[in-house]
């Protein structure tokens, strides 16, 4: 079944169609964000950038979404983001997240 979640990253993620189908919501944003933390880890600056653009489809999806885009957003996508978090990487972390998705960075944060 196609959701919002899963139509908007096809849409604007190449290359994710492969694994679209056979995986929940909340798998896909988990993937998408450990996809994230490897590139980062990379630190290459095609790297970062192709972070930066996730985040932003990402953003775009948590802006425009109900609440359980938001709660799935919140739980997988941030939450796996949070566990690589220490005082060093906040400030790289929080470059690569649009303004907009900062604030609830920073709440997942402070629940976890």
């Amino acid at each position: 079944m196609e959701t919002k979640i899963k139509n908007t990253l096809q849409q604007w993620i190449p290359g994710i169609q492969g694994c679209i189908e056979t995986v929940s919501d909340y798998e896909l944003l988990h993937q998408l964000a450990s996809s994230c933390i490897h590139r980062i880890h990379l630190g290459t600056e095609e790297d970062l950038i192709w972070v930066e653009d996730i985040a932003k489809v990402v953003n775009v999806l948590y802006q425009s979404g109900n609440r359980y885009t938001k709660n799935a957003i919140e739980n997988e996508f941030l939450c796996e983001l949070v566990q690589e978090e220490c005082p060093a990487s906040l400030k790289l972390h929080m470059n690569l997240l649009p303004k907009e998705l900062r604030k609830e960075y920073l709440k997942v944060i402070l629940e976890n």
